[in-house]
């Protein structure tokens, strides 16, 4: 009898154990599966609030601590709609990727992409839709350092349908050309001028403006660093 109790002991001490080891591997499998989303703990009202969360993003892309990370979820939330808080015009460099440089992943922001960050018709059209329909509360006209379409503008770059899209950068010009800043002095004059540009031509974009329901701000992302400074906002 004495055995019998002895070998139910050690069943039920290896049961135990078997299903502590589960819990934990379950617990630990779990774990690994959560991600924080940002979109979740931060209600945009204000462009304000999309500003400050740009300027969180980026922090937390500078330190390597990314929250919005899990496309899949991001990819099941946003398959019926879609509501960004901001859009953001920058410079089709690809080492200046909106999305992952604010920490924005999928959803939470519009982003139209061109090189030297300049507008036309069709970028305000995107603006005005993002703006009047989608409800985005903050446009951000965005350059960077060392930009290849700026200093095509100011050597003078000939070729093909280059020539027309540097030409719209020349005015932002303002320095000597011996000037060892002048690519990056010149990039961020000509996100002031395209600033200018979209409100002189959208009455849509300015009138959001000049009620205060939508803002437009202007950054310059250091390649170097990871960080973006934002200027003053409209």
């Amino acid at each position: 009898m004495k055995k019998l109790y002895a070998l139910v002991f050690v069943i039920t001490v290896l049961c135990l154990t078997f299903s502590c080891v589960q819990q934990n591997k379950e617990s630990n499998k779990s774990e690994k599966n959560v991600t924080v989303s940002t979109s979740e703990q931060v209600l945009i009202q204000t462009s304000d609030d999309a500003i400050r969360e740009l300027i969180n993003g980026n922090k937390r892309f500078v330190e390597s601590k990314l929250t919005n990370t899990n496309y899949k979820e991001q990819i099941e939330k946003t398959k019926k709609g879609q509501k960004p808080h901001s859009v953001i015009l920058s410079c089709m460099d690809s080492r200046v990727p909106p999305e992952i440089i604010f920490d924005q992943g999928i959803g939470n922001i519009f982003v139209i992409r061109i090189a030297g960050n300049i507008e036309d018709e069709n970028i305000l059209g995107s603006m005005e839709y993002a703006v009047e329909h989608s409800g985005s509360k903050l446009i951000v006209v965005m350059g960077h350092s060392h930009c290849g379409a700026v200093t095509g503008a100011v050597q003078n770059i000939k070729l093909g349908n280059l020539t027309q899209l540097v030409d719209q950068i020349k005015p932002a010009i303002k320095s000597d050309p011996n000037n060892p800043n002048i690519i990056d002095e010149t990039a961020k004059n000509s996100v002031i001028i395209t600033i200018n540009d979209i409100l002189n031509r959208s009455s849509i974009i300015r009138e959001l403006v000049s009620d205060k329901k939508v803002a437009i701000v202007g950054a310059f992302y250091d390649i170097e660093t990871g960080a973006v400074t934002f200027m003053e906002k409209l």
